[in-house]
């Protein structure tokens, strides 16, 4: 999962030519804005098959705050390529 997470931050911030771990700080390291934000959302949205709330957003600070909110919604890391996401 933490691969899916780093790929899909990577994928929006390709510009941005950061290394980017799971202790990297959003806003802090990669000065991600609302638009970038909103962006990765929409990404992670589409990479689990999930609706991710600005609230739920709301107290992610790293990398691995995103890991921790999907796991914490019982999401793993099994995709089963016919259906998708397989919690």
């Amino acid at each position: 999962m933490e691969d899916r997470v780093l790929f899909t931050i990577n994928h929006i911030l390709q510009k941005k030519k950061r290394k980017i771990t799971l202790e990297t700080r959003l806003r802090e390291d990669l000065f991600v804005d609302s638009l970038d934000m909103s962006l990765i959302i929409g990404d992670l949205e589409d990479e689990f098959g999930i609706t991710i709330t600005n609230d739920e957003f709301a107290n992610v600070v790293t990398v691995n705050d995103i890991v921790e909110m999907l796991k914490a919604r019982g999401l793993s890391d099994y995709v089963d390529y016919e259906f998708g996401v397989i919690p």
